[in-house]
């Protein structure tokens, strides 16, 4: 069993507000606009209990930024170092995650431990439900030219694939 404490989202972001400051420079319909608008309906923190039991150790990255760095790889098709560049230098995944400009993100080894929790939850299907209806809500794989976002599209590249 992984033992942690839940990470809470800072009250206030590390440097300026991403989302406040650049919400004109990320496209309406987009699914970076569309996780920064609803991050915390989708991925609400009682979302988490399960998945984060101890009430020891020390806190985590939070939930909700992994959840929604994990769909943005998903969508992307792209790796766990490429996913942690991307969120501490891609305005839009900042954006989305609800960062602060100066936020350093997180070490790519966060995805898979998040994975893991998933896993030991059995919440890994919650997760692949939530990239649907990202991508209903925002037709990005029509949009974007694809990307994979189902366990089955891609079996050694998805990075949500069943550990």
């Amino acid at each position: 069993m992984l033992v942690g404490v839940m990470g809470r989202c800072a009250e206030t972001p590390v440097g300026p507000d991403v989302w406040a400051e650049c919400r004109e420079l990320i496209p309406a319909r987009s699914v970076f606009a569309f996780l920064a608008e609803h991050r915390d309906e989708l991925f609400p923190e009682s979302m988490f209990a399960g998945v984060y039991p101890s009430p020891n150790g020390r806190p985590s990255v939070p939930p909700q930024v992994l959840a929604v760095a994990n769909v943005l790889q998903v969508l992307q098709n792209i790796s766990d170092p490429e996913a942690a560049v991307m969120v501490r230098v891609d305005l839009r995944w900042k954006a989305a995650a609800g960062l602060g400009l100066h936020d350093p993100g997180f070490d790519a080894s966060l995805f898979v431990y998040f994975r893991r929790r998933l896993a030991a939850a059995g919440s890994t299907d919650w997760l692949f439900e939530r990239v649907r209806q990202v991508v209903d809500a925002t037709g990005v794989p029509k949009e974007s030219g694809g990307g994979c976002w189902t366990p089955r599209c891609s079996p050694t590249r998805s990075p949500l694939r069943t550990l």
